[in-house]
Order: C-alpha cells, then structure tokens, then sequence
C-alpha cells in the first residue's frame, strides 16, 4: 500500500502556530518527520512543540526581517534534536490584510504588509536554507490560495500576493530543478480564519442581519453556497496536499499549484 513516509526528514514550516500550520506540522509528524515551528509569537510557536513533544522544534522569526530569518536559520545548525538538514520548507506564514472592501477605499500601507510576508517572506526564507535543501535534494511548497488563481474584489492586496507566490514558484522550480530542489504550491479554498470575521463585519453593513450570526455560520452559509462539494476545507485538507508534494511519491512533481478547496475554483 502507498504511504507518505518522511522518517528520518527535517522540515520548517512558517506560520506554524496558526490554524493551517498547526494542522502541517500535525500531519508532517504523523509522517515521521522531525519539525521546526518557525512562528513570529515565540509563545505559539513553543505551544506547538507542546503538542508534539520530541517531535516539533520551535523557533522564533519574522519572515520579513532578512537579518533575522538568516539568523534563526543559523541557529538550527548542529541541533541536538534534529536528525538532519533541512529538507522540506513549507512557507506557511501569510497575512490578508483589510478585506471586504474595494480597493479604492485601501492605501498604501494595505498593499505593504500582505506583499512583504506573502512574497518577501517565502522568498527570504526560502534563499536562507537553498543550500540545506540542495544538500538534500529537498523540497518547497508555498501555500497560495485561490484567491490567487481568480481575483476577489474584496481582497486585490491578498489575491494579488497569492498570484505572485504561484508564478515565483514556478520561477523557483526551474531555477533549482538543476540542483535537485522540487518546488510546488497548495492553493486553499475556504479555511475558516479571522478572515470571515472580517468579511462578515464589512458585508454587515449593508446587512446589519449578519451582525446576529456567527462567524462559523457565515462561513458555512457562504461555502455551501458557493462551493461544488458544499463544505469548506480543514487544515487536515491542506496537511495532506502538503505532505504529498513533500513525499517521495510526488518525486516527479514540481513547479505545479494544487488547489484543495472543494471544486471552488476549477483549473
């Protein structure tokens, strides 16, 4: 039978103290790897290591601090509690900003934030540990969304950084293909974040009945209405994808974007 084994692999996840990271570190050390909770709130991040104990590493970064993402990737080398180099880098870490309003109504600080973790980041964390994962013949996946694939008018800021993490990593796969280095992207559908709080505190305005209800019953109303299998997804969903492309079973697969959202967005 096929099974995802990732015994004896190192890998680092961002973002790893929110909802979708906790649920890719859970599965990748279902899998039998050894995990890095990389996670700007140290106090989350040591959470997770909590929940895994012997089995998660946490680690404190801001994926938008250059001088800082290659010092805590630094200060991994030689770790007692990791079996080997970093071969699986999952970049996790992701911000949507204001949503649920047009864009004219953004500025410029809306644009900033989202592109400098949603782009800058993987591409900071990612150049910090190219040589671990060419050393391993590693892999990449940056978790995209498809918000990425069709833009949302209420969201331009984050559709547009998701668009760009899918074309970079395309960019990525090509350019690390010759030294062995596979690099692909999940692209969630609808994953019960703050997000839809947000969402449904702006559409409230026009419908102050949304103000009755809660987020969970918001979100569930609008995945079921716009979503073929009529749910939304779980970080499990996403766990799974990850830990796929992570697998030896998808050894000939790079550069390519996985949607997991239920048939949300067909490509």
């Amino acid at each position: 039978m096929l099974q995802i084994d990732l015994n004896g692999r190192t890998a680092l996840v961002t973002g790893a103290a929110g909802g979708i990271g906790r649920g890719i570190v859970a599965t990748l050390v279902g899998a039998g790897a050894t995990v890095v909770a990389a996670d700007l709130d140290a106090d989350a991040a040591a959470s997770v290591a909590v929940d895994h104990p012997g089995s998660v590493v946490p680690l404190t970064m801001d994926v938008t601090d250059e001088a800082g993402v290659q010092a805590a990737i630094a200060s991994l080398d030689g770790h007692a509690d990791l079996p080997a180099p970093v071969s699986l880098l999952v970049n996790n870490a992701g911000i949507a900003g204001r949503t649920g309003m047009p864009f004219t109504r953004l500025d410029q600080s809306d644009w900033d934030l989202p592109w400098q973790v949603n782009v800058v980041g993987p591409f900071l964390v990612t150049a910090a540990l190219v040589e671990q994962l060419a050393q391993t013949g590693g892999s990449v996946v940056n978790i995209a969304s498809v918000s990425g694939r069709r833009g949302f008018t209420t969201s331009p800021p984050y559709s547009a950084s998701k668009a760009a993490i899918l074309n970079f990593t395309q960019g990525m796969a090509t350019d690390l293909a010759p030294r062995g280095v596979r690099v692909n992207a999940v692209c969630p559908g609808m994953v019960l974040t703050p997000f839809y709080r947000q969402q449904r505190l702006a559409a409230a305005v026009n419908d102050p009945k949304l103000l009755e209800i809660t987020d969970e019953e918001f979100f569930q109303d609008k995945a079921s209405r716009l979503i073929p299998l009529g749910r939304g997804q779980q970080p499990a969903d996403i766990a799974g994808a990850v830990a796929f492309l992570a697998s030896d079973l998808a050894s000939s697969v790079t550069g390519q974007a996985l949607n997991v959202d239920g048939g949300l967005v067909m490509s």
